[in-house]
């Protein structure tokens, strides 16, 4: 396997001359032609402008979503409002004619439409920017999108200088952040990764966190993995990211508490936003 040089995907040698992704031509270099030093700059320079068109049209396509998405919005919001309106009208008109009956049943479908959102739920109750994660994530960038979800985790809980979070940090926990990035790994994985996930296989090993971290792969073969070890790809196991409960090695967990503490926490806390 070999990344792109443009957008880091992982393509199959010998198999492919073009990104899947991105188009980037990978057809490599004759064997043994002798490159000139001007020439490795020119590629270089090459590599590095197409590497920011890449980023760049990533960001302006996500913007553009915005922008579909909140024209959206506005259009079911009119559309909603001018539902409302015809709905009064059919409730005044059948009133006239059986006014207990009819009354009643459309109180009902009233109160129903009205309970639809006018617009999307937030993806944030601190105002934090999850651009960037979307980004890694869309782009299949799977250690880059871990490791900046805990750069967010500790953002939200202002505890970049500490670089691990309490039980307090993990009990208070804002439910709406902890739901977005939830639903954020496990969309953009098709469901292979997420917080739920993960819990839902805590539940199934009866909260025996070494059977759990058997079956996500934080531990083989009796041995506790490392996070350079940890396998970045779709290729990896059911709930194997993203790996919150500690940085290092699964078996150390991170700051004061021991991972399986950490990731009982985790679960609490994911369980009582999921309910409340």
């Amino acid at each position: 396997m070999r990344l792109c040089p443009i957008c880091d995907h992982e393509c199959s040698e010998g198999k492919v001359n073009l990104c899947s992704v991105c188009g980037w031509d990978l057809t490599p270099d004759p064997p043994g032609r002798k490159l000139s030093k001007s020439y490795l700059k020119k590629e270089q320079m090459r590599l590095d402008w197409a590497r920011r068109m890449w980023e760049s049209s990533q960001v302006k396509g996500w913007e553009s979503h915005l922008v579909e998405l909140r024209s959206q919005l506005e259009q079911a919001a009119v559309e909603r409002s001018q539902l409302q309106s015809q709905l009064e009208w059919v409730l005044y008109r059948f009133e006239q004619m059986n006014p207990e009956l009819i009354a009643e049943s459309l109180s009902r479908l009233e109160a129903k439409i009205s309970a639809i959102p006018e617009q999307a739920p937030p993806m944030s109750e601190v105002g934090i920017d999850y651009r960037q994660l979307i980004q890694f994530l869309g782009a299949g960038k799977w250690r880059k999108a871990d490791e900046h979800t805990w750069e967010i985790m500790l953002q939200i809980a202002f505890r970049e200088e500490e670089g691990w979070l309490s039980a307090a940090d993990i009990e208070r926990f804002p439910c709406t952040d902890l739901r977005t990035i939830d639903q954020l790994w496990e969309y953009y994985s098709s469901g292979l990764f997420g917080l739920s996930l993960q819990h839902e296989i805590w539940e199934n090993e009866s909260r025996n966190y070494t059977d759990f971290c058997d079956r996500v792969g934080w531990r083989r073969k009796d041995n506790w993995a490392y996070y350079d070890d940890l396998n970045f790809s779709l290729n990896a196991p059911q709930g194997h990211l993203p790996a919150i409960a500690w940085r290092k090695r699964a078996c150390y967990g991170m700051g004061k508490g021991m991972a399986s503490e950490n990731f009982a926490f985790f679960t609490s806390r994911l369980l009582a936003c999921t309910t409340s």
